[in-house]
Formats: structure tokens, C-alpha cells, sequence
């Protein structure tokens, strides 16, 4: 019976291990061939900046702007808030007068009603008995003037306050675009600007007259609100444009 000799069995050299180091190696003495020959390429990348970290630079400056930029709006409009403020107190101010003057006229309007009335009414004959006259004696004496009894104070013109704005080309663009809307109602009327405020906040304002009455002024209103437009009743004073 013979036996079969079994020995030891042969290892295999390549293993997929053995490989993968070769290949790590090789790729490390390409790197070490391509930096000793062209270090100046290595060093361009290395220096090269980042793109993103460049864009973040690049928006964070952009940011500032902005923000740099926004400071003079806010500034501006803290101005625009405080110029309107002082405007509508003017405006304030000037309805304020306007409504007492107001007061005054309809009062002295309402005097001279009842004045006229009651001089209308016929006066009242005295019943008394007649008496001869006396013989009257002439007296010569110088003559003597009689003072005229002095005239009453003439009432403040009424008219309306149709518009205002911070100019006097700002009043005439109003008043040419009241001649093209209403043109039957401030046709027969002349326009005049009053100022009030002080000298850096101006208000002008557009006064229509002279109307008869006061009534006569609300009944212009009226057709003019009646319309969409601005109106309140005011005295007619203020210069020609």
C-alpha cells in the first residue's frame, strides 16, 4: 500500500492586498517626482483662494453697502415725517383763524339782518293832539356844520380755501386744474395765496373770492365736495398771484 507524500501548499505573491500597497506606493513616487520637478505648480495651488470663502467676502461687503446705503433713507424720511408735522400744524393754525374770523363775520352778518328788519317795520304814528305853534323868533346865528355820522366798519370779504401745497407753482397747477374740473363754480372767482409757517416751513394756501355771503361760500363747497375736491370756507385775503 503506498502512501501519497502531502506538503505544505504554495502561497500566492500578487494578493489583492499587495497590489493595493503597490499601487499606493507608485502613486506616491509620482507625487514626490511631480513635486521635485514642478514645485511651482504646487505652489500656485496651494496660493489659489477659495471661491466660496471669496463670495462670502464679496456678499458680506455688498451687505455693508447696503446697509451704509439705508442710514441717509432713514435720515430722509425722519425729515419728510417732521416736514409734514409742521405742515399739518400750519394747516392747523390757519383753520383755526379762519373759523374765528368766521364766527365774527356771521355774527356782524346776522347784526345787519336784524338792523334791516327792524328798520323795515313801519314806524308808528303818535296820537297826540296838535298845538298851534308858537310864534317863533328869529335868531340869527353863524352856521354851524354837522358832523356826518362815521360809516361802519366794513365786513371781511368772504371766499373759499380750495387747495394748498408747499409752493406758489404748486398752487398755480392747482388752480388751472380747478378751472379744467369746475370751471362753472370758480370761473367768476380770483385767486389769491396766503402764507403761513415760518421761513423754512412754509404753507401756501389757495383762497377763492369774493363771495357775497357766507352761505354763497358753503353752497360753493358743497358743489365742490359734491365733486371730490377740497373746500372750506375762509376770508378772501392773501395777494394776486
Amino acid at each position: 500500500m503506498s502512501v501519497d507524500s502531502i506538503g505544505p501548499a504554495r502561497r500566492r505573491t500578487f494578493t489583492p492586498y499587495v497590489l493595493l500597497y503597490l499601487l499606493a506606493a507608485t502613486l506616491a513616487g509620482a507625487y514626490l517626482v511631480f513635486l521635485g520637478v514642478r514645485p511651482d505648480l504646487i505652489a500656485m495651488w496651494k496660493s489659489k483662494p477659495d471661491q466660496t470663502q471669496t463670495a462670502l467676502v464679496e456678499t458680506q461687503r455688498t451687505v455693508e453697502r447696503a446697509l451704509a446705503d439705508i442710514d441717509p433713507l432713514k435720515q430722509g424720511v425722519g425729515e419728510v415725517k417732521a416736514d409734514l408735522a409742521s405742515f399739518k400744524a400750519g394747516l392747523d393754525e390757519a383753520a383755526e383763524r379762519d373759523r374765528i374770523l368766521m364766527e365774527k363775520l356771521e355774527t356782524l352778518e346776522r347784526l345787519a339782518a336784524e338792523k334791516a328788519a327792524a328798520a323795515a317795520k313801519p314806524a308808528k304814528t303818535a296820537t297826540a293832539p296838535a298845538k298851534k305853534p308858537a310864534a317863533a323868533t328869529t335868531i340869527e346865528t353863524g352856521s354851524i356844520e354837522t358832523k356826518k355820522p362815521a360809516a361802519a366798519a366794513k365786513p371781511p370779504e368772504v371766499g373759499v380755501l380750495l387747495a394748498t401745497g408747499p409752493s406758489l407753482d404748486a398752487l398755480r397747477l392747482s388752480w388751472s386744474i380747478l378751472n379744467d374740473r369746475a370751471s362753472d363754480t370758480v370761473r367768476s372767482l380770483h385767486p389769491r395765496y396766503v402764507v403761513s409757517g415760518k421761513d423754512n416751513e412754509r404753507t401756501y394756501g389757495l383762497v377763492a373770492g369774493p363771495l357775497p355771503t357766507i352761505a354763497d361760500a358753503k353752497a360753493v363747497c358743497k358743489v365742490m365736495s359734491d365733486r371730490g375736491m377740497a373746500c372750506e370756507v375762509s376770508q378772501f385775503r392773501g395777494n394776486s398771484f
